[in-house]
């Protein structure tokens, strides 16, 4: 529903963000993928698909990947994207990368910071009762929601705000979240002892 994609986007423009927004597509955007680019247009917002931009921040630059989703071939397709980029520097670099699940593909120290959604948090758990089990997690074992690690890699997932289809949440709360993101500095490849 573009009118929905276009409220809650306009929301998330009126934020700190001073009017930089990033998209990627989901799973359900390829559904109708003219209308998911033309929403995400009408709000300002820039899509990425398998791109990598550089914007200024008060912090300095950052880049901002886009990666497509892809429901097969993730793993190579992660590669490929990452392989054609720019050789990594000191500058953060974050993924948007709908499905979590791919996290596992991401090249080792491709990213600073990985941002997911897709799970809505696993839709049925106890997170709302304090404790982190959703039907996701114990049933795949893949990063559902919040905070997940592998290697130097960073992922953070978010619950999302409502549902698409499966029209139950139950004790997983849809959530809005606000990420205060502090960087240590990568240390220069060219400067890096042996």
């Amino acid at each position: 529903d573009s009118a929905r994609l276009v409220k809650y986007g306009t929301n998330f423009r009126s934020r700190q963000l001073g009017g930089r927004v990033f998209a990627c597509f989901g799973n359900h955007d390829h559904e109708d993928r003219a209308t998911v680019r033309a929403a995400i247009q009408r709000i300002g917002a820039r899509l990425l698909v398998d791109e990598l931009v550089q914007v200024e921040t008060g912090a300095g630059p950052v880049e901002i990947v886009g990666a497509d989703y892809l429901g097969r071939g993730r793993r190579e397709h992660l590669s490929q994207l990452f392989d054609g980029l720019s050789p990594r520097t000191t500058t953060p670099r974050v993924l948007l990368l709908h499905d979590p699940g791919a996290f596992k593909h991401v090249p080792d120290g491709s990213a600073d910071l990985t941002l997911s959604g897709h799970t809505h948090g696993g839709h049925l758990g106890l997170v709302s009762f304090g404790r982190d089990w959703t039907v996701v997690s114990a049933f795949s074992g893949m990063p559902d929601h919040g905070f997940w690690a592998r290697r130097h890699n960073r992922l953070y997932v978010h619950r999302c705000t409502g549902h698409y289809g499966f029209p139950i949440r139950v004790g997983v709360p849809g959530e809005e979240s606000v990420l205060h993101i502090s960087w240590d500095p990568r240390p220069d490849p060219e400067e890096t002892p042996q």
